[in-house]
């Protein structure tokens, strides 16, 4: 085997770990709660906390590997999502899980933006659709197979959700080091917004802070976090408006297409994690299944998306990006509606009802959505706008899960069943899809062939992230 494709197979290696990670936590958390005491906020903190931190640092880390060296940087990203994995999986307590997993995330956010950049480096461009092909590939088998592989894990004991990692990790950094190439972008500069980096991070934290902890403090404290998160992130956005360099450019969403397809990449991801979040629990802690049950049972949401994305380029030549997405919208939101009728008997053909849809909107939506984004980008903007849709998508689990976890608690404090906030709490991810449709349907446009791929070229030169 060349130096090229072990080159792709150590950032496959890094790949699968962060996709197997977005379903297999959420698998665990009723095991860990019982298990080390968890509260309901400290469970959220272990999920917030890990899309918290990649949110802040994806575009920044994905501009110092284009300065400093992506290797490099994808190794440094591989080395600390490990170390957060034994944290996490030696813990005792809520607070060393919650920092085990803090750690992940920030070796997740160089490890996202940078991996496919690394493949598209090393391989020419008459292998380069081969090679995409494998890494997309890797990641839709990590997504499909992550609840099965994450409940049978976890029925027998859920620290091995974390041990596994460490294996992987190794196999990964050793093939990395033995055989990627560095590469940088001469054209990326030295410059790193800093003041944007913290503003960004620390407004981020005490909004989401104030939604999780609004159970627990009183509405003094909340009002301030929140208030001071605010602030923080005005002064975010007035610092991206000055700098050279920003994280993001928020010219970027004037342009049509990019805000649509940012829109529905927002309402659908943020759904997402909002799902995995409290499906797992309902199914484990409400019904009584088994962890490898709940994971089979919840396979509908994942597996479409295996399904549909090699078919993903037809079905846009055939019924357009724009036509695709709104399908899929409206499939999500259809599917989110059934899930709030869900109560603490409910069959699993309602949540097979509401399971199905969303997951083929999921399929639907995914590869469309890059597409019709980059495609009406000029050239000289598709790395920022690549590195800003990632974002959204990670800063949309973030927020959403913080929102959905406020109303959950708010109704189970009124003397809901956990069933009942279950339900209620999805209203959540019903809006946001609701109004994600019409934003697709809106603002996204299906752009001319040739544009579609020169931008899915300039992008898979840049950087882009899969999550």
């Amino acid at each position: 085997m060349t130096r090229s494709w072990w080159t792709l197979a150590g950032t496959c290696a890094g790949l699968f770990l962060l996709m197997l990670d977005s379903t297999v936590v959420a698998l665990a958390l009723p095991s860990i709660r019982h298990d080390v005491g968890a509260t309901a906020a400290g469970l959220q903190w272990m999920m917030n906390g890990y899309l918290l931190v990649i949110a802040a640092f994806v575009v920044t880390a994905g501009r110092l590997g284009d300065q400093f060296g992506r290797k490099r940087l994808f190794l440094v990203g591989m080395a600390l999502f490990a170390l957060g994995s034994v944290v996490s999986g030696a813990a005792g307590d809520q607070l060393t899980l919650i920092v085990g997993r803090l750690l992940q995330g920030l070796g997740a956010a160089p490890m996202l933006p940078l991996s496919l950049a690394i493949v598209c480096n090393v391989f020419p461009a008459s292998e380069q659709p081969r090679a995409l092909g494998i890494w997309a590939g890797i990641s839709a088998v990590a997504l499909g197979i992550g609840p099965l592989a994450g409940g049978a894990l976890v029925d027998f004991d859920w620290r091995l959700i974390f041990w596994i990692n460490l294996p992987i990790a190794l196999a990964g950094i050793a093939i990395m080091w033995a055989a990627a190439p560095e590469s940088i972008d001469p054209g990326s500069g030295r410059r790193v917004d800093v003041a944007g980096l913290l503003a960004l991070a620390l407004g981020l934290t005490a909004v989401v802070m104030a939604l999780i902890q609004a159970d627990e403090w009183s509405d003094g404290a909340i009002a301030a976090c929140g208030g001071a998160g605010a602030v923080l992130l005005y002064a975010f956005w007035r610092v991206e408006h000055r700098v050279a360099g920003p994280i993001v450019d928020f010219s970027l969403f004037r342009n049509r297409p990019y805000f649509g397809a940012s829109a529905a990449a927002f309402a659908l991801v943020g759904s997402y994690w909002t799902v995995m979040f409290f499906q797992p629990q309902y199914l484990q802690d409400v019904r009584g299944h088994s962890a490898v049950l709940s994971g089979l049972m919840i396979v509908p949401v994942t597996a479409p998306m295996i399904a549909i994305s090699p078919f993903s380029g037809r079905l846009i030549a055939r019924f357009g990006a724009r036509g695709l997405m709104t399908a899929g919208m409206v499939l999500g939101t259809l599917g989110l509606a059934v899930l709030t009728r869900i109560g603490p008997h409910s069959s699993y053909f309602l949540l097979l009802a509401g399971y199905l849809p969303f997951g083929i909107a999921l399929g639907l939506v995914y590869a469309p959505m890059s597409t019709a984004a980059m495609a009406a980008m000029p050239a000289e903007k598709v790395g920022i706008a690549s590195g800003v849709l990632a974002m959204d998508r990670v800063l949309a689990g973030t927020i959403a899960l913080a929102v959905a976890g406020a109303v959950f608690h708010a109704l189970l404090a009124g003397n809901g069943s956990f069933a009942d906030a279950v339900g209620g709490s999805t209203w959540v991810g019903v809006g946001l899809c609701a109004v994600g449709t019409v934003l697709t349907w809106t603002f996204v446009q299906d752009p001319d062939g040739p544009r579609v791929h020169h931008a899915a070229s300039s992008v898979a030169h840049r950087r882009v992230t899969h999550y």
